[in-house]
């Protein structure tokens, strides 16, 4: 063990990784205050805007309506049709109230009775309506597990719920990528440069576990940091909000409803094997190229690119078969419906298989490795 401390010393006396650390956190809390403040009062004034237009284009209905009633008062089609518009209406006005006086909860109540409204004269075979149903299918899981209601879908204060799903989105950015880069795939490469690779005759020989600590003591540290980070924002904003329940459902596109617990969970699995295996490709780079700014220049060329292609037409049906696209769980969720069934466990295996292969390959590479100093000719 006294070689895995020495390792995490050495890490933490790179003045790169502090900068990186410093940044990631700084990164992590400006998020997580533009949430609590811009985009949330954003969000709230723009689901109150499209309410008043909802419920003026509804009135402007029922006064068509009542027109029309009036010159075939017998037609019983016309009398239901303004009969559910002014329920609508009505049911309208109140969510206009309840946004204006900031009753969310209550706003979430009627806008269930809304779109229950809405389902019985609608076109059971039609998109609106399996839309319509996924909805109050997720506004049912959120009263059976006792959370508190929502602006929107995938939407609460409860600080398990809002760190949970920010934690999916943030771990899946390209920004935080080329962070977790520069933190993890260099620490093989640095020593190289550096010289203090010939050093390791002296403690015993290049050995399996001196490569592997140099795996594992960059990732650890930064998975841990960024762990920490997330509990300490998780008590800020649950001293605001509350803390709410971990069971809270989150709705995926293709309609599956998981408690954020279990997003949390695969989002962490993921994540720490992503930056296994960039720490392990990193490595490979290094006794390959032996310059640290190759290294980790390689990799987020790499991954801005994929990033970059993905937002291409031509390109989906090629992410499946790209690693790049199971490094995070949020990349996941949003391409949940070009993925196959189980994309979970088949980015598990992806991640694992080509890791323990780049780590052989560097192990292979690492035992007769020589180190040549350039000595300059006078």
């Amino acid at each position: 063990m006294n070689m895995f401390y020495f390792e995490v010393k050495r890490f933490f006396k790179n003045p790169k990784n502090k900068i990186c650390l410093l940044i990631l956190l700084l990164l992590f809390v400006a998020l997580f205050i533009l949430n609590q403040t811009l985009f949330q009062e954003s969000s709230s004034d723009r689901i109150l805007a499209t309410t008043q237009m909802n419920l003026q284009q509804q009135q402007q209905t029922v006064k068509v309506l009542e027109m029309e009633v009036e010159q075939s008062s017998q037609d019983r089609e016309l009398n239901s049709q303004l009969e559910q518009a002014k329920k609508e209406e009505e049911i309208l006005s109140k969510q206009v109230v309840a946004l204006t006086t900031n009753k969310v909860s209550e706003f979430a109540d009627l806008q269930y009775q809304l779109q229950k409204l809405q389902l019985e004269n609608m076109d059971q075979s039609s998109a609106e309506y399996e839309e319509l149903q996924k909805n109050m299918t997720y506004y049912q899981a959120v009263k059976t597990v006792g959370g508190r209601g929502s602006l929107m879908i995938n939407d609460t204060t409860e600080a398990a719920f809002s760190l949970g799903s920010s934690m999916t989105a943030w771990l899946s950015s390209t920004t935080m990528f080329v962070l977790f880069t520069v933190l993890v795939a260099d620490f093989l490469s640095v020593d190289i440069e550096s010289s203090q690779i010939r050093f390791y005759q002296l403690i015993g020989g290049r050995r399996f576990k001196n490569l592997l600590f140099k795996l594992l003591v960059p990732v650890l540290v930064t998975f841990l940091f960024t762990l920490l980070a997330f509990v300490f924002l998780y008590f800020m904003k649950g001293g605001v909000d509350g803390f709410g329940t971990w069971n809270y459902p989150y709705l995926l596109d293709n309609g599956s409803i998981f408690p954020i617990w279990s997003i949390v969970l695969r989002t962490l699995v993921l994540f720490f094997l992503s930056l296994i295996f960039l720490a392990s490709l990193g490595q490979l780079l290094a006794l390959m190229f032996k310059k640290s700014l190759v290294v980790i220049g390689l990799i987020i060329v790499c991954l801005t690119g994929f990033f970059t292609l993905s937002q291409e037409e031509w390109f989906q049906t090629w992410k499946p078969f790209v690693v790049f696209e199971y490094l995070s769980y949020g990349q996941l969720i949003h391409d949940v419906s070009i993925l196959p069934t189980h994309s979970f466990w088949i980015g598990i295996a992806y991640l694992l298989s080509l890791s323990v292969l780049f780590f052989s390959i560097s192990y292979y590479f690492y035992k007769k490795f020589y180190y040549r100093k350039d000595v300059k000719k006078w």
